[in-house]
């Protein structure tokens, strides 16, 4: 049986899933997300759900959770992230966010995306995925956030 991942769950435990963070609330697995690896085995995940966590990873370590994702998930394993979106009040308003994203930022890592040329140049074509879903979302009083639905292709 694959995995159901909660990364940075929070307060938001979900029955069924593991529940992972860092901090001091409920969780089935206590690890930071930007120490690598992480305690999971290799194409091991089918689901990863992402919920206001993404941010607060700095940019240095975004390609490596990249990494570290695409080498846990199987094929065609499903990523569910919703994040501030870059130009919202509540991505600048808050000193913990590190990281904006926008619809495109994972266009780099699809091969289907004008962006996807510039990852193979970057050398990012070891994380392959699709973008499935990448729009923006309301959010009030915040400001919008950004929501993706990313599958893993390998």
């Amino acid at each position: 049986m694959k995995l159901k991942l909660n990364l940075g769950c929070g307060t938001d435990y979900i029955d069924g899933w593991i529940n992972v963070d860092n901090g001091n609330v409920r969780c089935d697995v206590n690890h930071d997300i930007e120490v690598f690896p992480w305690p999971f085995e290799t194409s091991s995940v089918e689901k990863i759900k992402m919920q206001h966590i993404l941010e607060h990873v700095s940019k240095e370590n975004f390609i490596p959770l990249l990494r570290e994702i695409y080498r846990i998930c199987c094929d065609g394993a499903i990523i569910g992230i919703i994040s501030p979106y870059a130009g919202s009040d509540n991505f600048w308003t808050d000193p913990t966010h590190k990281l904006p994203l926008t619809v495109r930022t994972f266009d780099y890592f699809d091969s289907t995306k004008a962006l996807g040329i510039n990852g193979q140049i970057y050398g990012w074509n070891d994380i392959k995925l699709s973008v499935l879903k990448a729009e923006k979302v309301p959010n009030e009083p915040n400001g919008p956030d950004v929501m993706f639905r990313l599958q893993i292709n390998k």
